[in-house]
């Protein structure tokens, strides 16, 4: 099969996904439709004009319409972007476009999701050739234990003690850049962007949305050096509890390589045991260690919730965590949507990649 029909027959396949996906979350609104409603109502709305509310809210979302009528609406809105407004919280404001907080959100998730997995990689990889190649030796159970301890471990309960033990050494704080760039990160997770003061006016300087990233763009080290202070607890505990995964499959990897006539051959020949290592063992286990990584990328995109809320990190999973306890169904729906779209658009990528590195799966 050649690579372009492989990857037309796994967009196609995608298809029936993304439409479960919306499914499911149309039917979380449906499922108790009346807190639905009540949860678009405004706060201060008197009880003399919540019907009044209620009656706008049925009309806007065609609810006196057959099922599938406002299943069409639904994924229109999601075509078009309109996906409703936020309830307020103590740290959102209220009738706010969802789709707009999700443009100022979805980065710091994705920055929070790509350091993480750096770490991984900067941990992992050198502890899995280690545990492989010292099979059976002291480094070799050392690994493995610590690979099994982070495996185990709840990445709440790791997040707890470093926001409790190690916080109060790296406090929380505000910054102002050294070109006069401003970025605010406060005790409660919210955040202001960049301005830049040209006499009265105010210009956005956050072309990317990518804090590490504009920092960088604009030259101003203190702001980035700040940013690499704020992301590093966070990023270093996803990064602990989701290595142990790689130490593992990498060893596994290694020593199935390890085992195969190819590299009994090269010994054979009175080649360097390093040589070996590095030209024939690694490469193999890393094509397949790569796919695990693509496939824990997309899980931490989605699975960053828990350490977003702990660490007040201004992403998509705090706003998910603050959006649960006010039935802001909106968000909610809007999350879970986002998510999953990342989730298949990830295993799609890692399905191209694994198939061009290996082309026996295109056969499949």
């Amino acid at each position: 099969m050649k690579m372009t029909t492989y990857i037309i027959r796994r967009l196609l396949l995608l298809i029936p996904v993304v439409l479960g996906v919306t499914a499911f979350t149309f039917a979380l609104t449906r499922a108790n439709i009346a807190v639905w409603i009540r949860s678009m109502v405004p706060g201060h709305t008197s009880s003399s004009q919540l019907l009044k509310q209620e009656q706008k809210i049925i009309a806007i979302y065609h609810l006196h319409s057959p099922v599938y009528i406002q299943y069409f609406y639904y994924m229109k809105g999601l075509l078009l972007g309109d996906w409703g407004t936020t309830t307020s919280t103590d740290f959102l404001v209220a009738n706010r476009p969802v789709f707009q907080v999700m443009q100022e959100r979805l980065p710091n998730t994705i920055e929070l999701a790509i350091a993480s997995i750096i770490l991984v990689v900067i941990m992992s990889i050198p502890l899995g050739v280690i545990s492989a190649v010292r099979r059976d030796k002291l480094p070799d159970h050392a690994s493995r234990l610590w690979a099994m301890i982070s495996y185990s471990t709840p990445t709440f309960w790791l997040g707890l003690l470093v926001l409790f033990f190690v916080t109060p050494i790296v406090p929380i704080t505000s910054i102002t850049g050294s070109i006069g760039l401003q970025y605010y990160f406060t005790a409660n997770g919210s955040f202001e962007p960049w301005v830049v003061h040209q006499g009265t006016t105010i210009l956005s300087t956050r072309p990317t949305g990518f804090l590490l990233l504009d920092t960088l763009i604009y030259g101003d080290m203190p702001a980035f050096i700040n940013g690499l202070e704020h992301i590093a607890l966070p990023a270093l505990t996803v990064a602990l509890t989701s290595m142990g995964a790689i130490v593992r499959f990498l060893r596994s990897s290694m020593l199935d390589a390890m085992g195969q006539d190819y590299v009994r051959t090269a010994r054979a020949k009175g080649l360097p045991q390093k040589r070996v290592i590095n030209r024939h063992v690694k490469r193999n286990a890393y094509s397949a260690t790569v796919t695990i990584l693509g496939l824990l990328l997309a899980s931490l995109m989605g699975g960053v919730v828990i350490t977003e809320a702990i660490f007040f990190w201004p992403g998509i999973g705090y706003w998910l965590a603050e959006a649960a306890i006010v039935n802001d169904f909106a968000s909610i729906m809007a999350s879970v949507f986002v998510f999953a779209i990342i989730i298949v658009t990830a295993n799609l990528i890692v399905d191209i990649v694994y198939a061009y590195l290996d082309p026996r799966v295109r056969l499949g």
